[in-house]
């Protein structure tokens, strides 16, 4: 269970938060239709923090949560036995009141403790966003639903219950909603959610949203201004400006027609006051109309703290007075206060303010994106004072800590790569061999698989996270499409842009590809080929790359020289993204895996030819090696590995009667102890990237006999560790001939210096800072 718990975690957090409008729906129905006083949304929200916090110090083993856990279980006990000794009192009202309040702080020290194992992607958060909004914009189109007020004023909620929660999360998820809405794609789409999000905050009645609202307008402006000013680019200044008067004029035209300018006639006739500037100057008008009686309430509230016991003005004087529910202020600091007193006040402040000075430690760099969760941030200090419900309402609070925490740099990187399957494969083999190179102190990995599966599966490094998004391959075009496009969005939803750096592994894989380019902007898109031999037309080539978006990713990693050199003659233009990496090596792995005992036995007065991979005869072309054996007949050959053309090659086999020199040794999880016994690891293809075979023979000081020269700056392959022959079979032969003759020309190697600098190199296209 705690390991599902750790691989999961993420996608139950996210998914808590994608459900937090649906709780609230069901919270505003028990309320107002079945009178229900303990609500599906609290039960839940309780549940889930028991959860988070038996994570955080079971699992996680934080301890230092733990501390605070004793100090708030000390607290309590102190706070409901000032409440029995000084009061006539309601215990489940008063507990009720503190696990609300302390919901916030609880929350917020155990997912801090847990910020390196989790991240909320901002899709997330939108499309909890848009949910609350459809949830109110569809009962107003129905004219159904609560009402935003029970007396005088006008306003619908849909079927929710608070006004001023619903209206705080709405507020502080307007920043995000912007970080999508700056983007220039799908402006038509873009513009009907602004639509509606103006429909619902104009409808609903309340002020906080509209303040919202025009606080991001303006911090966005300011941000791109003050960039257009930095770079002299006047015109878009004037344009933007221009575009936010007509917006704001029109919004002026549509706004005597809203819910939210009824109430504020409503609110100045019932004061008797004509002009909305006359509101100032009267304390008694202010406290009513911009505070709505808020200061009187911190009044008569203070009045009953001052007649307290000394015990009650540490402790808190709960939320009972006189056998009756004291009214709450609404303002969140002054509410905690007088409610919990001066040791409570503290405790719940050392937390919120300990976790903010780490966000405000931070030194990023101030992208549109941060600015945006820094208005959150904002909003969420400020809504606490003016409108209150925000640290102090489970159902706000778990979003306001999502939106701190985002602030807050994580200790370690998050990595995904994106591939198809560990069945045996180059691919397969050289991810995983990467994986182990990985420092798992700085970064955490994902791996995304279209398939889970595959016989190399257990050698993936167990700190790899593996998750799978299946591609759908249902006979129906219809089924399959909308069935893959669903897996696809939920994805997006929970991982988009979410990681540090995104990788497509599997260069073949249009799953693989779109997957990358989701999760991060920081996208990497591996070369294992050379493609100018798997297409022989230009055009199929072109359309192979194109179809993946090759131009989209920030880096193009190729594993040789070769398929760099060929690639860039076709695509200019991205030289400065292409590097090339040559594959990686578990190199104590191959050795140890090599003295594995086998049944297999070396043919006597012959050398051993091993060749390990696909048996597929458009690259590989081991039909060259076949004939090497039907011409020289001191050779033996052992062929590991399974694929299309295995028939074809057995045929070959059978027809030059070569079945006391070639084996067929089938897949096999451990190639090395064949390999071990070698005089010559082969390969005969017509292309390859970087073959991974040429590291396990260099490991295990095997010669090669190949017809593919990869050699590159730190590996020059066909000068100190292989016999380069052509792909003229004639030729080959005679030129194995001579091969056989020879001394050899093994030169020894630091293998773990160079993956060292490679693993380097990599480390900063991984942290590269979007």
């Amino acid at each position: 269970m705690n390991k599902v718990i750790k691989e999961k975690l993420n996608l139950i957090i996210s998914i808590f938060i994608i459900l937090q409008p649906i709780l609230d729906l069901i919270t505003g129905i028990s309320l107002n239709v079945f009178n229900l006083n303990i609500t599906f949304g609290i039960i839940v929200r309780m549940l889930f923090l028991i959860f988070i916090m038996y994570t955080t110090v079971f699992i996680y083993k934080k301890k230092k949560s733990l501390i605070y856990y004793l100090c708030f279980i000390i607290y309590t006990i102190l706070y409901l036995v000032g409440n029995l000794l000084y009061k006539d009192i309601n215990i489940f009202s008063e507990i009720q009141g503190l696990l609300r309040v302390f919901y916030f702080p609880i929350l917020l020290i155990s997912l801090y403790e847990l910020k390196d194992e989790i991240r909320i992607s901002k899709m997330t958060l939108l499309s909890t966003l848009l949910l609350y909004i459809f949830c109110i914009f569809i009962p107003i189109i129905f004219k159904v639903g609560f009402k935003t007020y029970q007396i005088t004023k006008v306003g619908t909620l849909g079927f929710y219950n608070s006004a001023n929660e619903i209206s705080g999360i709405i507020s502080l998820l307007t920043p995000i909603m912007f970080i999508f809405l700056q983007k220039k794609n799908k402006l038509f789409l873009k513009g009907i959610l602004l639509l509606i999000y103006l429909i619902v905050i104009l409808t609903v009645g309340t002020k906080t949203p509209l303040l919202s609202l025009c606080i991001t307008l303006g911090a966005t402006f300011a941000y791109y201004a003050f960039n257009w000013l930095k770079n002299k680019k006047y015109k878009p200044i004037i344009y933007s400006f221009t575009l936010i008067v007509i917006g704001m004029s029109s919004l002026l035209l549509i706004l005597p027609k809203t819910n939210f300018y009824k109430n504020i006639e409503v609110h100045l006739d019932y004061l008797k006051v004509d002009n909305i500037l006359d509101i100032f100057t009267e304390y008694e008008l202010v406290d009513h109309f911009i505070f709505s009686q808020r200061l009187t309430f911190l009044e008569n509230k203070h009045e009953i703290y001052k007649d307290s016991s000394l015990y009650q003005k540490l402790f808190g004087i709960g939320y009972i007075n006189n056998s009756k529910t004291t009214k709450m202020i609404e303002i969140d600091y002054f509410d905690i206060y007088y409610s919990h007193g001066i040791i409570g006040f503290i405790i719940f402040f050392t937390i919120y303010i300990y976790v903010l000075q780490k966000v405000f430690k931070e030194k990023e760099k101030l992208t549109y994106e941060r600015i945006m969760y820094l208005i959150s941030l904002l909003l969420i200090i400020i809504l606490s004072f003016f409108t209150g419900h925000i640290i102090t309402a489970p159902s706000v609070s778990v979003l306001a800590i999502i939106l701190i925490l985002s602030l807050i740099k994580r200790n370690k990187r998050d990595l995904l790569f994106a591939s198809v399957n560990f069945e045996v494969g180059g691919i397969e083999t050289s991810l995983i061999n990467l994986l182990n190179q990985i420092d798992y102190d700085k970064y955490n990995v994902t791996v995304v698989l279209e398939e889970k599966k595959g016989i190399l599966l257990p050698r993936v490094n167990k700190k790899v996270r593996l998750e799978e998004v299946k591609v759908s391959a249902h006979r129906n075009i219809v089924i399959r499409k909308v069935t893959n496009l669903t897996r696809k969005l939920i994805f997006t939803i929970f991982n988009y842009n979410n990681y540090d750096c995104g990788c497509c592994y599997a260069t073949y894989s249009l799953s693989s590809n779109k997957l990358a380019r989701i999760s991060s902007e920081n996208t990497v898109f591996y070369i294992h080929s050379n493609y100018k031999y798997i297409y022989d037309k230009k055009e199929e080539l072109l359309k192979f790359f194109d179809d993946r978006n090759i131009k989209e990713f920030r880096k193009i990693i190729f594993v040789a020289n070769e398929a760099r050199t060929d690639f860039l003659k076709f695509y200019k233009d991205l030289k400065p993204k292409c590097e090339v990496f040559a594959n990686f090596i578990d190199v104590d792995m191959v050795l140890e895996k090599g003295q594995v005992k086998i049944d297999a036995l070396k043919p006597k007065n012959k050398k051993l030819l091993v060749f390990v991979g696909r048996l597929d005869d458009h690259a590989k072309k081991l039909s060259r090696a076949i004939n090497l054996i039907k011409e020289i007949d001191s050779l033996a050959l052992w062929i590991v590995g399974d694929g299309p053309d295995r028939k074809l090659y057995e045929d070959l086999v059978e027809k030059y009667k070569l079945k006391s020199q070639v084996t067929f040794f089938g897949m096999k999880e451990n190639p090395y102890p064949y390999m071990k016994q070698a005089d010559y690891i082969i390969l005969t293809s017509d292309y390859e990237g970087f073959p991974l075979i040429y590291l396990e023979a260099i490991t295990l000081n095997k010669e090669i006999i190949t017809t593919i020269d990869v050699s590159d700056s730190q590996l020059n392959i066909g000068k100190d560790y292989a016999y380069i022959v052509s792909k003229d079979e004639k030729k080959m032969v005679n030129e194995v001939k001579k091969i056989l003759k020879d001394k050899g020309k093994m030169k020894k190697i630091d293998f773990k210096k160079i993956q060292q600098e490679k693993i380097t190199r990599l480390e900063k296209i991984f942290n590269e800072v979007i």
